[in-house]
């Protein structure tokens, strides 16, 4: 099968991974009620800040509460869950919130056929993709305006470090694509 234009077709091993060893990791994590006094409530949106960076950092997030994960971490994520559970207890106790509970699931799956895992690599490529060359603009843009440069050098660092905590399939050194958009990063930020 040709690759569309722009996408490079995945090998092997890519393709088996993503036919056996991934899942969906799908939650919901109760937002404060905006009618409310956010000062008040500033335990709550902290811990719904704390709670969903910590759950899109497990993998690729494919849409806002929806992320792709490697299965053998499941383990991991499931403590992260409980963690997640017992601070909100804890927020709840100590500040006298009511902050329901987060609904967190996880849902093992197969790809069907290589067409569907090329179809689930060119999702996950181009998500990585827009999101570096967000904040490849973004930089660009606050460098011309003068801003801090140590200051961008920081949240780049930041942001290359997240990013290959969820590159499980490692598309920041096999891809050439991704790997060039890494590298331009790391020279503007230089």
């Amino acid at each position: 099968m040709r690759a569309r234009a722009g996408y490079v077709n995945i090998n092997e091993d890519l393709i088996r991974e993503l036919e056996d060893g991934v899942a969906l990791l799908i939650y919901d994590i109760p937002y404060p009620p905006a009618d409310k006094n956010r000062k008040e409530l500033a335990p709550w949106y902290s811990w719904y800040d704390w709670s969903t960076g910590k759950l899109r950092s497990c993998g690729y997030p494919l849409q806002y509460s929806v992320v792709l994960v490697e299965e053998k971490r499941i383990p991991e994520i499931e403590k992260l869950v409980e963690q997640i559970e017992s601070k909100r207890k804890n927020i709840n106790k100590t500040f006298k919130l009511k902050i329901p509970k987060a609904n967190i699931n996880i849902i093992r799956f197969r790809v069907k056929d290589k067409t569907s895992a090329e179809a689930l690599f060119n999702i996950i490529k181009s998500i990585l993709i827009e999101s570096m060359k967000t904040l490849i603009e973004d930089i660009e843009e606050q460098l011309k305006e003068g801003k801090d440069k140590t200051k961008l050098q920081k949240r780049t660092k930041e942001f290359i470090a997240r990013l290959r905590k969820q590159d499980f399939l490692n598309l920041l050194i096999k891809d050439p694509d991704v790997r060039k958009l890494l590298l331009q990063l790391e020279i503007l930020v230089a």
